[in-house]
């Protein structure tokens, strides 16, 4: 079926169109799928502070805001702090500014690898105009600002693919999931899980072992390990980059929800919001054939 074949089939599903008239543009559209209960702080915020909200809340992303104007200045991201504590260009930061004391490197404020111009969208746009930007951007989720950039919400992939959620589309799973796969093993280490995700640009790898799915190890799971009380005894004692090379496997997720390429997309929506994942393996005959992930509902919106 062709991208335009899908646009026709949810056509006739009036909740999925999109799109709406420029006199009905108004503050609310995007907010009624935002969410509002957005948690901010502030540049000057220690990595490892960040962190552990993320751990606490299950964020992957924080915008980042001014502590008197109270004003968008940045964003920090799982990917960024994954990036800087060992899987790709940002861990340059900790050879060179802290001779590889990842302890140190941790108390810094977060504004040294935070991303400074924040790609945000306003509380008036529509959510295809939010749709469209994380497309063009490959970005994962948006800030959104007022006419003062104070931050009044965030948009995520994950708001967008449960518009789906319990709704028949006529699109099955094969159509959109992606078969290439990259995958990790089971003796691959969470150092290299983590080069991984920053090199090719995922924020989740199913892990194989004998030709079956493992498990799949996450961005999140990264985070929820350095997060941790045992990993924060390992940055203090200077012994972190040992465990590092301990199999991922360790800290994944085993209990892993899969789904058939045969299924309606609006099934793995539900699943993904009841099972609270961004992504499902394909899995048919006990064989790995693909993924499907919250941007790849984005193929049939308008």
């Amino acid at each position: 079926m062709s991208r335009e074949s899908y646009r026709r089939t949810l056509r006739g599903k009036g909740n999925l169109n999109l799109r709406v008239h420029p006199s009905k543009k108004h503050e609310g559209e995007i907010i009624s799928i935002a969410k509002t209960a957005v948690v901010t702080m502030a540049p000057t915020t220690r990595v490892y502070d960040v962190i552990q909200t993320m751990t606490k809340e299950g964020f992957r992303r924080i915008p980042l805001t001014n502590p008197g104007t109270k004003a968008l200045e940045g964003i920090v991201t799982a990917t960024d702090i994954i990036d800087y504590l060992g899987g790709g260009n940002k861990f340059e930061i900790i050879r060179r500014k802290f001779g590889g004391n990842v302890f140190k490197a941790i108390n810094e404020p977060i504004r040294i690898i935070m991303t400074k111009k924040a790609v945000s969208i306003s509380s008036t746009a529509k959510i295809s105009d939010a749709i469209g930007l994380m497309t063009n951007a490959n970005l994962g989720g948006l800030p959104v600002v007022d006419e003062h950039d104070h931050v009044r919400a965030i948009i995520t992939e994950r708001d967008v693919a449960l518009l789906f959620a319990d709704m028949l589309s006529g699109v099955t799973v094969a159509e959109l999931m992606s078969e290439n796969v990259v995958t990790a093993l089971s003796k691959t280490t969470i150092f290299e899980a983590e080069q991984s995700m920053v090199t090719r640009g995922f924020r989740r790898l199913p892990i194989i072992s004998n030709g079956k799915l493992a498990g799949i190890i996450t961005a999140m799971d990264v985070i929820r390990f350095f997060g941790s009380g045992e990993a924060f005894k390992h940055l203090q004692s200077g012994t972190i980059i040992q465990v590092l090379n301990t199999p991922a496997l360790g800290i994944a997720s085993k209990e892993v929800s899969t789904i058939e390429p045969s299924a309606d997309v609006g099934e793995a929506a539900r699943i993904m919001r009841d099972k609270d994942v961004g992504a499902l393996p394909v899995v048919k005959d006990d064989k790995l054939v693909g993924i499907i992930t919250e941007r790849d509902f984005f193929k049939i919106i308008e």
